[in-house]
Parts: C-alpha cells; structure tokens; sequence
C-alpha cells in the first residue's frame, strides 16, 4: 500500500476497526439485504458492504461479486475512504488512477464505481459500495440512496460493537460472580431466587 493512498489517521484507522471485532465474521441478513437493496435501487449488478484492513479489503456482504477479499492496493475503497463525501468514478478505464487496475482489466471488469465512507468514531473504516460493468454516472436521488443505506450500514456497525461490548462485560460480570468467596443470592423484586454463585 502506497502512502499515498494512506489516511493520515491510519493506525487510530486500523485500531477502531478491530475494535469492531467484525472482520472474518458469518454472514449478516440485515447487511446482505442492504446491500442487494443497494444494487437493485441504483440498477448496479455489484454492492458491497468492505472494510480495509491493513492489506486487504474484505466484504462483510457483497452481492454479485465471487471474491470474500481482495488486495487493499487494488481496492477502489482505498481512495474512497480518504475523503468523507461519496467517491464516484464514472468510468475507470478513463481514469488513470484505475485504467490499468486488475479489477478493471479483468474480471470483475469494473467501470463504474460510487462508494460512501463508513465512519466509526471519525475514522473511515470502509465503504458501502455499488459497481458497474459499464460507465454511468449517479442522479442525486441515487446519491442519496446511497449515503442513506451507508448510515444504516454505520448503525449496523455500532449496534455490532455495542453488542459485542455488553456480551463481553456480561461473561466477565458471570465470572466474578461464580469466583466470589462467599455464597450470593440474586434476587427479583418479588424475592424470588434468580440466580445464585456455586
């Protein structure tokens, strides 16, 4: 990866999203639904929803596309995420940023691509991307489609965390709980027993 095509924030980048502890996960049906709604509402036969790690650019949901990741220097993401404002390329075999990029001089044989930076805590963590094998240009209201399911992806990503964070607290609250040298009752509002340590 060039410098060039590194956030000024990078570690602080890279440190908030594996504090998502997202990468490498199953399968979401929320996020696959976004995006299949990402594609059919811009008419794009690629969406994804992409994180850029340190080398790589991995889809936590794609539809259209085969690949589970690809390299972060290949990746469109990766000028995507170093502004805030969608990042559109109309055609990229007229772009020398992309003209001779793999992705474009081969399968998937990219032409047009318009993705929206996910922020988490002030760092760009990926993109809700959609892309094309012919060269287009988006209209406003499909520009706003976008940023929109783009925020509903960053809400995902929140909600993801949050969860993550009270499973997390509640395992180490349990832990405690049975490592407790005396014996203890948790009781409801009505005295009933509803949990006790060994």
């Amino acid at each position: 990866m060039t410098t060039d095509l590194l956030p000024p924030n990078e570690p602080a980048r890279l440190q908030t999203l594996a504090a998502l502890n997202v990468l490498d996960t199953q399968a979401d049906p929320v996020l696959d639904g976004l995006v299949r709604s990402a594609a059919t509402l811009l008419g794009c036969g690629i969406a994804a929803v992409s994180l850029s790690d340190t080398e790589r650019q991995w889809f936590k949901a794609r539809v259209g596309l085969d690949a589970t990741q690809i390299p972060r220097d290949a990746a469109f993401c990766a000028h995507a995420i170093l502004g805030s404002e969608l990042f559109e390329v109309p055609d990229a075999t007229r772009d020398p940023r992309f003209a001779d990029n793999v992705l474009v001089t081969a399968a998937p044989h990219v032409r047009f691509y318009a993705g929206v930076p996910l922020d988490v805590d002030g760092h760009k963590v990926g993109t809700l991307c959609v892309i094309d094998r012919q060269p287009r240009r988006l209209d406003a209201l499909q520009r706003s489609v976008l940023i929109d399911l783009a925020r509903a992806v960053e809400h995902w990503l929140l909600s993801w965390r949050e969860h993550n964070d009270l499973r997390d607290s509640e395992a180490y609250r349990r832990h405690l709980f049975e490592q407790l040298g005396d014996g203890v009752l948790l009781l409801d509002r009505g005295h009933q027993v509803r949990d006790a340590n060994p």
